[in-house]
C-alpha cells in the first residue's frame, strides 16, 4: 500500500512540476497532520454531491525554489473550490505561510 502511496504522489508531483517548469529547484511533501489553511482540523477526504474527494495542491515557495505538495481538510478546500473568481482568497495567505515555516522547520531539523 505504501508503494501505491508514493507512486501516486510521485505522478502528481510530476503535473505540478511540469507547470511550474525550470523554477522547481526541489520539491517537499507537508506532511502535518492538521491542514495548512486553517491549523486546525486534521487533512482528509470530504464529499461533493456523495462523492469522496481529496485535495492535493502545491505551492511554489520561492524564496528556495521548492515546489511543496500539500492537502486541505474539506472546509478549506471547499473555500478554495468555491472561490470561482480565481482570486487569492486569504486562506491562500495562510497556507502559503504555513507552508514557508514548515519548510523552513523542515530544514532546520535537518541541520540539527
Amino acid at each position: 500500500m505504501a508503494d501505491e502511496k508514493e507512486l501516486f504522489i510521485d505522478e502528481i508531483m510530476g503535473m505540478f512540476i511540469a507547470r511550474f517548469g525550470d523554477s522547481v529547484q526541489g520539491c517537499w511533501v507537508y506532511s502535518d497532520d492538521l491542514c495548512p489553511g486553517c491549523q486546525v482540523n486534521d487533512i482528509g477526504d470530504f464529499y461533493i454531491k456523495g462523492e469522496r474527494q481529496i485535495s492535493i495542491n502545491a505551492y511554489m515557495y520561492r524564496n528556495r525554489g521548492i515546489l511543496i505538495a500539500y492537502l486541505l481538510c474539506g472546509h478549506c478546500a471547499m473555500q478554495v473550490i468555491a472561490n470561482s473568481s480565481g482570486k487569492n482568497l486569504p486562506i491562500h495567505e495562510t497556507i502559503e505561510k504555513t507552508l514557508g515555516k514548515a519548510y523552513e522547520r523542515y530544514l532546520r531539523s535537518m541541520n540539527a
